[in-house]
């Protein structure tokens, strides 16, 4: 037993389904029912119990809670004590994202240099987000719907992908609504390439794709050269004159998580930035 385990009842109560807790604390399901198994065996006794689908905490769970909800406030108040003495945060961040999340939380990001001047902070953007297990960076952006389990973070917004082409050969074909007389464009990166890759055969079964793409803003750049079609996150393509979003239907959509390893979680810096861009999209 450790204080990682106690934070899963602590979830619970906040959240009382295995999949709310485990959003909450950035990990799978199973990590959350295996961790509950794991502490109901360490102490002999059931913590929670199932009601409908939902679980409430039984009267020995709230007596965890109550011991998790403590180390939380020492390990604020230790922060606190030590960070108290000088209150300017310094030091640098690696951060790692891919184009279309640096666009759209750069305000973010210059209210994080703002608020803290003494943090320098490092952006990379390349096609791939860099690994955090190998600590090639500190903390990621990333486009995705399965985390790895050993990293801390949480959902702070979500990209929903369409499919769109150039207006200009939208309106040259003979009948606009043929999906397979377009030329697709695939994505290359690991989470876009079979999800893009399943809807464009199922948009256009007898269509081709004839090039890949890494990120969705080279491919935003792509479509507008009039490469051919491809699928664009909606929240950038939508309100481009020179674009046709072809149908109303979503075709995928992937998680925008903040991440960092689990024992860099309460790094003041780290902390600092996660305050800032953590929150949820509104």
């Amino acid at each position: 037993m450790n204080y990682s385990d106690l934070q899963v009842i602590n979830a619970l109560q906040r959240n009382p389904t295995f999949s709310a807790a485990a959003r909450d604390l950035g990990v799978a399901h199973t990590t959350i029912a295996r961790k509950v198994a794991a502490l109901e065996a360490h102490f002999d006794a059931r913590l929670i119990e199932r009601v409908g689908d939902k679980v409430v905490l039984t009267a020995e769970g709230e007596k965890v809670v109550v011991t998790a909800q403590q180390m939380d406030e020492a390990f604020l108040q230790l922060e606190r004590n030590i960070t108290g003495r000088d209150g300017r945060l310094t030091g640098q961040i690696s951060l790692t994202t891919v184009d279309i999340l640096a666009w759209r939380y750069m305000d973010r990001l210059q209210a994080f240099s703002a608020s803290y001047p003494d943090i320098k902070l490092n952006l990379s953007t390349d096609s791939e987000v860099r690994s955090l297990s190998r600590r090639e960076a500190e903390v990621a952006i990333r486009l995705t719907n399965t985390p790895e389990e050993h990293l801390y973070g949480h959902v702070i917004g979500r990209l929903e992908f369409a499919p769109y082409v150039l207006a200009s050969i939208h309106e040259n074909l003979n009948d606009p609504n043929d999906m397979n007389a377009f030329s697709w464009i695939g994505y290359s990166s690991p989470d876009c390439a079979v999800r893009a890759q399943k809807a464009i055969k199922k948009l256009a079964p007898n269509g081709r794709i004839s090039s890949t793409i890494p990120t969705p803003l080279l491919m935003q750049t792509a479509i507008k050269s009039g490469l051919g079609a491809g699928l664009l996150p909606t929240i950038i393509a939508d309100g481009e004159p020179d674009l046709v979003r072809l149908g109303d239907e979503v075709c995928f959509a992937l998680d925008i998580w903040i991440l960092t390893p689990k024992e860099l979680r309460h790094t003041a810096r780290i902390r600092a930035l996660f305050s800032i861009l953590g929150k949820a999209d509104a």
